[in-house]
């Protein structure tokens, strides 16, 4: 397969490998995107891209070790808009930066070359990785949530010691004051807020290696926010409707993205938890599914009929071969891939595209805040609600306790000043 490929490309552009650092990378390129189900076009545009990159570093003279995100960016922006190379090198932008990315990929995963490292000391770099260990192993948090922690606290050390040693010993609460009151300028509350957070979270994890950091977790600024100010946004039973009936389930691609779509509707799922189903949560027999939840727990859920139904039709009739147990996969290269949150989240995007509810659908935890106030104006009770979508806190859902209308009605005071 591969010579055949090969052979597509002209004679030129196979040379310009030749006498660079990727020379030896040419053909395991080519095997790396047709094992991921590209098409020959595409493979072809993303070889010559790489081809050229190639020819650049080489007189360059730029080692494989040397290959990154910075390099690449360099290429990209200074050599490809001024160009005087062969006029049939690959010079689109879009291309060349889709198949530099793919090669950086495969290079790493080959251990041919190295992430890029962080801007920082080593201290910085190495305090990160202890703390982003802590996050995952001890406390279970998502990666998109342990990479906003770990930005967050990148900005605090380099404020605080710059590229020298990380001594937390020697922080004063005014440290704290002091980066919070300069960095956070011009922020909302809830972005101030979730600097917070990530900050305490460090402070705590240090303060279980013996560091003394109450001080410093209380300099903190308490930022006004009243949670239970606004009413949760929430779709109506004819706007669920139509969200469901956006979906061509006569496609694969579809039939998932309806799947996906009806576990959000149906049992309140975050996308990261629709994500990480696998083929084994679900228990056919029992009519139950397990739901990888926050803090690595695992939480059992019946299975919905409508779900149910839709999951099979899915991995009967649109799931297509391949050896992932993700229950949701990709359907497009790289294929062989498992569906991460963001193809969760564009399967609603666009169906609300298509019928025309994209001013109200912007993410999937509206989904989550319907299926809540349906149950509430249904007469179930906060317990059973909190139980379902999984809340620690009884707190966390009394926000719910706004959109029952009929019993708020019950309780209203009168207008003062109102005609009685």
């Amino acid at each position: 397969m591969l010579k055949s490929t090969c052979s597509t490309h002209t004679q030129q552009t196979s040379d310009w490998f030749a006498g660079t650092a990727l020379s030896s990378s040419a053909d395991a390129y080519l095997q790396y995107l047709t094992e991921r189900g590209y098409a020959a076009r595409t493979i072809n545009g993303y070889f010559n891209g790489v081809a050229h990159f190639a020819h650049w570093s080489g007189e360059q003279q730029i080692g494989l070790s040397d290959i990154n995100e910075v390099l690449i960016d360099r290429f990209l922006k200074e050599h490809l808009p001024h160009c005087q190379c062969s006029l049939r090198c690959q010079r689109t932008q879009s291309m060349a930066r889709a198949a530099l990315k793919h090669l950086l990929v495969m290079l790493r995963e080959n251990g041919q070359c190295v992430h890029q490292r962080a801007l920082g000391s080593d201290f910085i770099t190495a305090e990160l990785a202890d703390f982003d260990g802590h996050l995952a192993d001890v406390r279970g948090l998502s990666p998109v949530t342990r990479s906003v922690r770990l930005r967050h606290l990148w900005n605090f050390l380099i404020d605080c010691f710059g590229n020298g040693a990380v001594q937390v010993g020697l922080l004063e609460p005014g440290d704290v004051t002091r980066f919070m009151a300069q960095h956070t300028v011009g922020w909302v509350p809830s972005s101030i807020r979730v600097m917070c957070t990530s900050l305490r979270s460090y402070f705590t994890f240090k303060a279980s290696t013996g560091e003394q950091t109450v001080a410093l977790i209380a300099a903190l600024p308490r930022v006004a926010q009243w949670r239970l100010a606004g009413l949760p946004k929430q779709l109506s039973s004819e706007e669920v409707n139509r969200l469901l009936g956006a979906f061509d389930r006569r496609s694969a691609t579809g039939r998932r993205d309806y799947a996906i779509t009806r576990c959000l509707v149906d049992l309140g799922l975050r996308r990261a938890e629709v994500a990480r189903l696998q083929l084994d949560d679900v228990d056919w027999c029992a009519g139950t599914l397990n739901i990888h939840s926050k803090g690595k727990r695992i939480d059992v859920l019946p299975l919905p009929k409508t779900t149910g139904r839709a999951i099979a039709q899915y991995l009967q009739d649109g799931r297509p071969q391949t050896t992932r147990r993700e229950l949701f996969v990709r359907h497009r290269p790289p294929v062989n891939a498992p569906a991460d949150p963001d193809i969760v989240r564009n399967a609603v995007r666009y169906a609300a595209i298509r019928c025309g509810l994209e001013h109200r659908i912007r993410g999937t935890h509206i989904l989550r805040h319907t299926l809540a106030g349906q149950l509430v104006q249904r007469g179930a009770r906060f317990k059973e609600i909190a139980d379902l979508l999984r809340h620690r806190n009884l707190n966390t859902t009394t926000i719910y306790a706004k959109v029952d209308f009929p019993a708020l009605e019950q309780v209203a005071l009168p207008w003062p000043g109102r005609q009685q």
